[in-house]
Formats: structure tokens, C-alpha cells, sequence
């Protein structure tokens, strides 16, 4: 938290991507001091991320809290830090809000209300025309509005183009994948049968109907949600004998 830089900012993306197999989200933290303009800069040029990945997203500006201790952190009543480790209090906020809450987007008035912020290191992202240039790079701005709280005002990852564009898209699909992972850990070391591949076909589909139920998928109708495989095309003699299950 606070060392936002270009290099460290793409070892996040290199970590998310290849350390962790996309397993990971990172949320990235604003340079001090910049402006709506600024901010631009850093994310198109300084740093090269506009686009370059969906495991990650970057919130804009740093934000002013209560000093919790001025025997560490010095006299000054308020202290401007960055705002990550707040931005990460709503994602848990909001996903154990309900069930399938990892799949509400961490934004708004109400899922990405900021406790404990009493204001913005710029006013700047007050202004909507200043918001309205940063939107476009998908950086998401905090802010507030008259007879608001201080809020989330952006779920966007860095990627647009690909399939989760969304903070809320992306991470409900690592949880999904990462349940799954673990969900099948019984598996692990068994012949590969009709058997066990039933066994493993029921236990997806009805983790699945469950997150459908919780409203992780664009349709209610499970054939249009999703589909589970663990048939022979998919798992011919060749597999079966390399110890696998596909």
C-alpha cells in the first residue's frame, strides 16, 4: 500500500497473472498529489496499464483520515494516505453483505460507502467534468455528492475489452474458479471412472446452482448460465492413463 509505481504496479500484474494463475485480484493505489489530468498520465504513459489487464483496478485520489496515532505518525490531526487498504474493507464489506455478495459491484452510495474517510487529497474529483475524463481510462474515482457519504464512484478493472470487465465480474469469477479448486480436492489421486466423473459432474452443478440462485450469472435459467462437462470426448483413453480428469 502506497508505493505506487510503474514497476511495482506491473510486478501486481505480473504476480495476479502468472505467480498466482490468475487466482488474484490487485487494487492499485494512486501516485500522491495528482490531479484528474495527472492520474491520466500515470495510467497511459507513465505506467502503461490503460488496458492491460483485469486483475487489477485503480481508485483516484488519496484520501484524509484521523491520525490514529501522532506517537507514530507524527502531530498532524489528519494524515493523507492511500487508499487501498479502504478499498479492500468495502470488497469484504460488500461480499459478506449477503449471499453471493462477492458478486455486487463494490461501488455506489450505499455497496461503496468509505468509513472512516473524512475527505480527498484533490478536490478536483468532486467536479463531475473531472470524473468524466478519468471514466474513460477506467480509473475509478472516490467521491461524494451533496447529502451523500464519501463513496466508491467506479467498478472498473484496467481491461475493457476482455470477458469481466468488472471489478465484481472478475473477482466472482476467481472465487468460483478458486472454489472449485478446492471443492475437488477429493478427486485428487483417484481412477479416473465413469464413476468419479459422475461423482464430479453433480458436485460442480450444484455448486453452480447454487451460485446461480446468488445471482452470479446474467440468466436465471441454468442451461443458459452454464454447462458442465466431464465426458469421454473429454476424457478419452489417453487421459484416463495419464492419471488426469478433464
Amino acid at each position: 500500500p502506497g508505493r505506487a509505481t510503474s514497476a511495482v504496479h506491473n510486478a501486481m500484474v505480473s504476480y495476479c497473472e502468472a505467480a498466482r494463475d490468475k487466482g488474484c485480484f490487485a487494487i492499485f493505489d494512486p501516485p500522491a498529489n495528482q490531479s484528474a489530468t495527472g492520474i491520466i498520465s500515470y495510467v497511459e504513459s507513465t505506467a502503461s496499464l490503460l488496458g492491460l489487464t483485469e486483475f487489477a483496478a485503480i481508485y483516484w485520489p488519496r484520501v484524509k483520515v484521523l491520525n490514529p496515532s501522532k506517537a507514530v505518525f507524527g502531530s498532524a490531526s489528519v494524515l493523507t494516505i492511500a487508499p487501498s487498504g479502504h478499498i479492500a474493507g468495502v470488497y469484504a464489506r460488500v461480499d459478506n453483505s449477503r449471499p453471493g455478495g462477492i458478486y455486487v459491484p463494490p461501488a455506489g452510495i450505499e455497496n461503496g460507502r468509505l468509513f472512516g474517510v473524512l475527505g480527498f487529497e484533490t478536490d478536483e474529483v468532486l467536479e463531475e467534468a473531472k470524473r468524466d475524463l478519468v471514466f474513460p481510462k477506467r480509473i475509478n474515482p472516490l467521491t461524494t455528492f451533496p447529502g451523500a457519504p464519501r463513496h466508491i464512484d467506479g467498478a472498473r478493472t484496467l481491461k475493457g475489452n476482455g470477458n469481466f470487465p468488472t471489478v465484481a465480474e472478475r473477482r466472482g469469477v476467481i472465487f468460483i474458479e478458486q472454489s472449485l479448486k478446492l471443492g475437488l480436492l477429493f478427486a485428487k489421486h483417484q481412477n479416473n471412472t465413469e464413476s468419479l466423473r459422475a461423482t464430479l459432474a453433480r458436485t460442480v452443478t450444484a455448486f453452480l446452482l447454487i451460485q446461480l440462485k446468488n445471482l452470479a450469472f446474467s440468466s436465471s435459467d441454468p442451461k443458459k448460465a452454464f454447462f458442465v462437462d466431464f465426458g469421454e470426448a473429454l476424457n478419452p483413453p489417453s487421459v484416463v492413463f495419464s492419471g488426469q480428469v478433464v
